[in-house]
């Protein structure tokens, strides 16, 4: 098979270059590259680079897309990689229509309604450990993907991830500074200590970081298909791994795992069609519900992030996740009720209750305050694609939060998901993200666990405008929100729109997030109309976009995860 040697070195040296090159939290470039062939936005240069590569090899954007996606679980594992699962939605510009292949995790035949809360467990049975484990998609997901709608060979599609697993690519900021911050908890165990701290510690900045089990792994779904990860020696690993672990995950959960196909969400606005998911996330239908809120405002006008449009975009926002607590989960109910939660009436009643200040809890639904909450980017990765034939992917992958389970699969260097957190796994008590969650959101086996990933397309006459999504846990409803108001309301610059200061409000706990760049003044406005503020000083949510304009293919890569898009 080619490896591409000097295209490999070429790659490495860039990312070396641009990886050391010290970067302020929101600097975004001025101008945003512009090309015809295709634009690939990750959280990773080298990821992105290596969607570009298979874009120049024939591959479509589907390629491209899963090509990258196993390159993130590379580069940056603390948020993704084949140990997890993800969305993929795509737009077929041929015949006009927008796919979502589901490719989440889902919870073991073992798994019971509270199985977290039998006597005897660890500390966080649901964040750490074997029972942390979610049956993984990722690998079937993009084996079906590519099969299905690439142009590629799966082994092809996989190639600039085993390179860089093998032959190691330069640590980069958002992967060093991850291992510091999650130093105390990833040393507890043997061998995430061994490959992830050599010598004791991290790897420092720009210093060569191989993955040599992995790349055997990589290049064994390669040659062998998935199946190798789901019924062969791959899936033993992961069985043997998560039983040690102390959880329930058996070889059986593994063969059974199947895909989902699903219909997307849609809305108009301002003159554009939004796609976005349905459950099992929640992002779909909260990002719907908070622009039918703010459809009728005259939004413009009142400034882009002056202290009046935020405040109606918190109202808004509380709103949504108010009803995301309430009624969301995979779960039949919850899509009878869709169709009323994403409605324009339901939503004009919603925004009638809105005054001129916050309000009791109660004005936005009922529930349990729940006690913290902490919107930094842990887990979770966003790739956005445009090839030049007009495809185009938002697709979105997760291990949930930094390092998922912290177990690890030990022959294949697999580093497991933590998803089952993302179930009510404690009635009426928050998750790791401080969400309340819903009774539709309870545990049952092959039951796939509520979301707030929301990759999102947006088309003009049947053509693609935008493709974007953000990873961050709950904020990632939040900063997909504010970047597609930057650019249909507000008509900023894709860097400028992606780049700009953020908010974040998720109803419970009561608390408005703001980013440290905003200004004093408005912060202030915000804090006397009865916000209870925080101002949060590492960034949080890292949004990934691929646009297509009238003069060619641009994108965007959040500045606060040092990601960078790649146009040819």
């Amino acid at each position: 098979m080619t490896t591409h040697r000097p295209l490999f070195a070429h790659i490495c040296l860039l990312a070396g270059l641009l990886i050391t090159t010290p970067q302020t939290t929101h600097a975004a470039q001025h101008h945003a590259p512009v090309g015809k062939r295709g634009v690939v936005a990750a959280d990773h240069v080298l990821a992105s680079q290596a969607g570009l590569t298979i874009l120049k090899r024939g591959g479509n954007a589907v390629d491209a897309a899963c090509a990258t996606a196993f390159a993130v679980g590379v580069v940056n594992p603390a948020g993704s990689g084949i140990g997890g699962g993800g969305f993929m939605m795509l737009h077929d510009p041929k015949a006009n229509k927008r796919i979502i292949i589901d490719f989440r995790e889902t919870a073991p035949a073992g798994a019971s309604r509270l199985m977290y809360l039998k006597k005897g467990l660890p500390k966080h049975p649901s964040r750490t450990g074997g029972l942390a484990v979610g049956i993984p998609g990722e690998v079937k997901g993009c084996a079906y993907a590519v099969k299905r709608y690439g142009k590629l060979a799966l082994a092809q599609v996989l190639q600039p991830a085993i390179e860089l697993a093998r032959r190691g690519f330069p640590a980069g900021r958002h992967f060093v500074e991850g291992l510091k911050r999650y130093q105390k908890h990833l040393s507890k165990h043997k061998l995430l200590k061994e490959i992830f701290y050599p010598g004791g510690k991290p790897p420092t900045l720009g210093q060569m970081f191989r993955r040599p089990r992995l790349a055997k792994t990589l290049q064994a779904i390669a040659k062998h298909g998935p199946d190798v990860f789901y019924k062969g020696w791959i899936a033993k690993d992961i069985v043997d791994a998560v039983k040690a672990a102390g959880g329930i995950l058996t070889h059986k959960d593994l063969t059974q795992y199947k895909v989902a196909i699903r219909h997307p969400l849609k809305t108009s606005f301002r003159g554009h069609e939004i796609y976005t998911m349905p459950p099992p996330s929640s992002g779909g239908a909260a990002i719907i519900m908070a622009l039918n809120i703010l459809r009728k405002m005259k939004l413009k006008t009142l400034g882009h992030n002056s202290s009046t449009y935020l405040f109606h975009l918190t109202e808004a926002l509380q709103h949504a996740f108010a009803d995301r607590a309430r009624f969301m989960g995979d779960h039949p109910l919850t899509r009878k009720l869709l169709p009323k939660l994403t409605s324009q009436e339901y939503a004009d009643n919603l925004a009638k209750r809105i005054t001129n200040k916050v309000q009791s809890p109660k004005a936005y639904g009922s529930q349990k305050r729940s006690p913290k909450a902490s919107p930094r980017d842990g887990g979770t990765s966003h790739i956005s694609v445009i090839d030049k034939d007009g495809m185009a992917v938002a697709m979105t992958t997760t291990i949930n939060t930094g390092y998922g389970s912290k177990v690890i699969a030990p022959r294949s260097g697999i580093i497991l998901n933590n998803e089952m957190d993302d179930f009510s796994t404690n009635p009426g008590k928050p998750n790791a993200f401080g969400l309340i969650q819903s009774k539709y959101n309870e545990i049952a086996p092959g039951k796939r666990p509520l979301s707030s990933m929301s990759p999102t397309l947006i088309t003009k006459g049947g053509k693609i405008v935008l493709a974007v999504g953000a990873s961050g846990g709950p904020t990632i409803i939040t900063g997909t929100l504010q970047t597609l108001l930057n650019v249909l309301v507000f008509g900023l610059e894709i860097n400028d729109a992606v780049s700009r200061s953020r908010i974040h409000h998720q109803w419970f706990p009561p608390l408005l997030f703001i980013e440290s760049d905003l200004p004093a003044d408005v912060v202030q406005a915000l804090q006397k109309r009865g916000y209870k503020t925080r101002v949060w000083k590492v960034p949080f949510t890292a949004v990934q976009a691929a646009q297509r304009t009238k003069i060619g293919l641009t994108g965007a890569s959040d500045p606060r995860k040092h990601g960078q898009t790649a146009v040819h």
